[in-house]
């Protein structure tokens, strides 16, 4: 077996040359042979898989596909390898390791085809797996336990999902969910023709289709709703709060690349079409729709989706001038996303009747933006103006008390502050503690925690009474 030196000699000789394609396998082959070598420091481990992955890069330079695939090939070993050596060895776990490892998938995606590649699926390469990714003392680190993710998608691409390996990924999504910003989730900038780095979001919404399909979200959704209830958000609450947002983040990001630097339009429309693909997961999948249609949350769901359409069209003109038809593609995709919510529109709670409920003042604007591009957004109608002055004629007649005092909207389910003893509705409070890293009463300032506030069930009953009759006289008065 050759040795590290050797290999690295191969890799790139004296003379300054290029190594032949037959050098290169060699070095491959070789870099293998030396990760199964238990004799090996950690440091000649990341020297290995540095040497495997440049002979990769440097045997298949002009075919991408081939080229991940040899990676994958690469991390799935030396994932295993490492896995062994902590099992059996007690070695500690080492950052650069679990980088490089990760670095090797950084290309692959779901849709990438790695069949050729075999995967050790022993309770070994599992456990240290979901340890790095679930367990804070293994793994101190969240921007690199975040990582594990690819590595994560990866696997159950390859192997059978179970229950308790998936409850425990469900367990180190909510632990890690903090570390899953914008630039986590995105690709990297294209700028030249090097296809850059896609980023953590396909390989997330793999993980939550996976999950969701097989019901193993329920418990995160279910626990979510009850603390929704209770006025008292907890990590599920906040993981699903956080990841609804990070969907019109992530855009709003795109439109200032876009139009700052010059970046070409398909890694933009890419972009795009993976966040739309990505809020559709969250709020529209059976197993989350109804966690998303609590109070507070609904609100940031229909807010995200609002703020993400808006960013989507500011950059249209000049995006659809690059690519008509991939622009024209990206809009498709609002449609489908458009067109499950609406069906979820008989839901009093569902985020459709709430967009149409806060945001239809804005649906003209889009409506002439997209028909100046000829196109469509066709389950926002152009004739929301008129109902949204129809609801400020209603407005105008609601009793003060049974509006929030903030949103000034109808409350459904009113709260009074303790610290000021204004009147607020549920999800006002929900949305003040999600969005507030210390939550404050927005009328006097004091800190707002569990037990600062109280339920009105008799205002609530009042509310609901008073929403029947309105019902009752409506419909008396079409008659």
């Amino acid at each position: 077996m050759a040795t590290l030196d050797e290999l690295e000699q191969r890799l790139y000789p004296s003379d300054g040359s290029d190594p032949t394609p037959d050098e290169s396998c060699h070095v491959y082959h070789h870099s293998i042979l030396q990760l199964s070598n238990n004799a090996n420091s950690t440091a000649q481990l990341i020297r290995a898989i540095d040497v495997g992955k440049q002979a990769v890069g440097i045997l298949f330079k002009d075919c991408h596909e081939s080229r991940t695939m040899h990676w994958a090939r690469l991390a799935a070993f030396a994932a295993s390898m490492v896995a062994k050596r902590s099992k059996y060895f007690c070695e500690p776990l080492s950052v650069h390791v679990i980088r490089d490892i990760n670095c090797l998938l950084s290309h692959w995606e779901p849709s990438i085809s790695t069949q050729n590649v075999t995967l050790d699926q022993s309770a070994c390469l599992k456990n240290w797996m979901l340890s790095v990714f679930c367990d804070a003392r293994t793994c101190p680190d969240p921007r690199v336990r975040v990582l594990m993710l690819r590595f994560l998608a990866f696997y159950w691409h390859h192997a059978e999902l179970d229950t308790k390996a998936a409850l425990r990924t469900v367990s180190g999504l909510i632990l890690n969910y903090e570390a899953l910003d914008e630039e986590t989730l995105l690709p990297t900038d294209r700028r030249g023709e090097e296809k850059g780095e896609p980023g953590l979001l396909y390989p997330l919404m793999f993980l939550l289709e996976g999950l969701g399909r097989h019901g193993y979200l329920d418990h995160m959704c279910q626990a979510a709703i009850t603390q929704v209830r209770r006025l008292i958000p907890g990590p599920e609450t906040r993981c699903l709060a956080t990841l609804v947002k990070r969907t019109c983040r992530s855009a709003e990001r795109i439109k200032a690349m876009y139009m700052m630097f010059d970046i070409k339009a398909p890694y933009i429309l890419e972009s795009l079409t993976g966040v739309v693909k990505f809020f559709g997961v969250l709020v529209t999948s059976q197993s989350t729709v109804h966690a998303y249609e609590s109070p507070g949350l609904l609100k940031l769901a229909s807010d995200s989706l609002v703020d993400m359409i808006s960013s989507i069209l500011e950059i249209g003109p000049i995006l659809q001038l690059e690519s008509t038809t991939g622009y024209a593609d990206l809009i498709g995709m609002v449609n489908k996303t458009l067109e499950s919510l609406a069906l979820r529109g008989d839901s009093p709670k569902s985020v459709w009747i709430k967009v149409h409920q806060d945001h239809s003042h804005v649906f003209p604007r889009f409506t002439r933006q997209t028909q100046t591009m000829g196109l469509s957004l066709l389950f926002l109608s152009p004739s929301a103006g008129a109902r949204e002055a129809s609801w400020a004629e209603e407005m105008e007649e609601v009793p003060t008390k049974y509006l929030d005092s903030l949103t000034q909207d109808i409350m459904t389910e009113p709260v009074r502050l303790l610290t000021s003893g204004m009147t607020v509705d549920h999800s006002t409070i929900i949305t003040l503690l999600l969005t507030s890293i210390t939550p404050f009463d927005p009328f006097t300032r004091l800190p707002l925690c569990h037990g600062s506030f109280k339920s009105l069930p008799r205002l609530k009953r009042q509310i609901r009474e008073w929403k029947n009759r309105k019902h009752c006289n409506r419909e008396m008065e079409e008659e």
